[in-house]
């Protein structure tokens, strides 16, 4: 049996996929807080010792791909839904297991 996907309702798919961005971020800002926490200070071209660790970055990237990827995430729910209005949506076949 043949189906399509008509809709996609933006603000939960948005909700989700932003939630799913802030946790696969974690573990990077984690390497990226150890990699820095076990590093040298840089110097400066004029001699100075620069900040050794931007603390700012790790702390809040996963709050910044978050709200990207709910901005991104709607925009293309809103576009999939438009194009899915005038030409159709995703089709996929689906089968009924007779083992459950």
């Amino acid at each position: 049996m043949k189906k399509q996907i008509s809709n996609v309702s933006g603000h939960q798919t948005s909700k989700v996929f932003a939630l799913l961005y802030m946790l696969f971020t974690i573990p990077f800002a984690i390497v990226g807080i150890l990699g820095f926490m076990f590093s040298s200070s840089m110097e400066m071209p004029n001699g100075q010792v620069g900040p050794q660790f931007p603390w700012l970055f790790f702390v809040f990237a996963p709050i910044i791909y978050g709200a990207m990827g709910y901005v991104f995430t709607r925009l293309g729910c809103v576009a999939y839904n438009f194009i899915a209005k005038r030409f159709g949506g995703i089709e996929f076949t689906v089968t009924e297991n007779e083992r459950t």
